[in-house]
């Protein structure tokens, strides 16, 4: 199989076009990039200036990349491989990216990819199957500077939502957003049970998974999976499975006699 060990960078509105060769990675680029074109907005003004004011958002930022080592300007018919297509528009507002996802989880490989889909000046992204065009979750700037988000958490959601659209779906929720949500729940792992603490405060579209006793969150949970204690459950347990690492800075209890109970404690 061909390595891709790089990512190449699209300005549409001139268009200008990069070759980024060693930064394969999504949080190599995403956020730095995402942080030139919004510098670039704000400079030239582009909500209150029109077209002309985007073009020269696209000049400013292409005059970025070319004072950077690391950007190489290539021919848009030049055929070179890479892990990740960054197209940035200003006249539409628009910063996408076409990524190529690895996961692993329970010894099953998959290699697919998928489109990261936002406004320049927004805060939420939309991830879609690029094969089916289907949404299959989103995430927030927020995340995506998380240490290790796009190494550890999106290959894994990127993953699960894939295989079971309802698990991490951008599905209808809205009575659930202005709820406040606190529940321990126990999640089998090997040798026993870890106990995790699952929070969500009112107006949030997401909810917060930490260990007990600490203000850390080590996972986020879309609105979808708090329908069902058992969807909750799975979910973090699946996490536990890809990421093992994370089990052992949670609070694992030794497996009872008479199995281990799964679902919220009792107070």
């Amino acid at each position: 199989m061909e390595v891709k060990r790089g990512s190449k960078v699209e300005i549409v509105s001139i268009p200008w076009h990069f070759s980024a060769f060693g930064y394969e990675l999504l949080d190599q680029l995403f956020v730095p990039l995402l942080s030139t074109a919004q510098r670039a907005n704000d400079l030239l003004g582009i909500r209150v200036r029109g077209e002309s004011s985007a073009l020269q958002a696209a000049m400013y930022m292409g005059g970025e990349l070319l004072c950077d080592a690391s950007f190489l300007p290539i021919r848009p018919r030049d055929e070179i491989s890479s892990s990740n297509l960054y197209r940035i528009d200003f006249v539409q507002d628009i910063f996408e990216v076409s990524t190529i996802t690895f996961s692993s989880v329970q010894n099953k490989e998959a290699l697919f990819t998928v489109v990261i889909k936002g406004r320049i000046r927004g805060d939420k992204f939309q991830v879609l199957d690029a094969a089916t065009g289907t949404t299959l979750f989103s995430f927030s700037r927020f995340e995506a500077e998380k240490p290790n988000f796009f190494t550890r958490e999106f290959p894994f959601v990127a993953y699960e939502s894939r295989r079971d659209p309802a698990l991490f779906g951008a599905g209808t929720n809205d009575h659930l957003v202005e709820d406040a949500i606190s529940m321990t729940l126990s999640i089998p792992v090997a040798g026993g049970s870890a106990r995790v603490l699952v929070e969500k405060k009112n107006g949030d579209v997401h909810a917060e998974v930490m260990t007990p006793g600490t203000t850390a969150s080590f996972m986020r949970l879309p609105l979808s999976t708090l329908n069902s204690i058992p969807k909750t459950v799975n979910a973090i347990e699946e996490f536990f499975k890809a990421h093992p690492d994370h089990t052992a800075i949670t609070s694992v209890l030794p497996a009872e006699s008479e199995g281990n109970r799964v679902g919220p404690s009792e107070t």
